[in-house]
């Protein structure tokens, strides 16, 4: 189990914003969350950071739309607008940043748990 911390620790990079400041950025937990999601943990994985499973959403619904309706062009549907799933993403990560550092500042810390 120790090679596995010292491993990670050689691979994923401390964020340097933290270091710094003390407060999370706007995309920490997002490694994290990616590896909880891969580990089937959806409540972890949304805690750490909820973008990753809102991308993980859209890809599943895109390739949905794709193996379903094909390359087809009569009777598909609209497709899904990018500029307003960016704009989710962009909401998301902003909530996200300002929930998680005013529970740091409350003393509770989403991203102590480690991996």
């Amino acid at each position: 189990m120790m090679w596995k911390e010292g491993l990670a620790g050689l691979i994923f990079m401390p964020c340097l914003f933290h270091a710094m400041t003390g407060f999370y950025c706007p995309g920490c937990g997002g490694t994290r969350a990616v590896a909880a999601l891969l580990r089937g943990d959806l409540v972890s994985s949304f805690c750490y950071h909820p973008l990753v499973l809102y991308g993980a959403a859209a890809c599943v619904f895109w390739l949905t739309e794709l193996f379903v309706f094909g390359t087809e062009k009569r009777n598909r549907p609209r497709p899904v607008p990018g500029k307003y799933l960016a704009y989710g993403a962009v909401g998301i990560t902003l909530i996200n940043f300002v929930v998680k550092n005013c529970l740091l500042v409350c003393g509770i810390d989403l991203l102590a748990g480690g991996w």
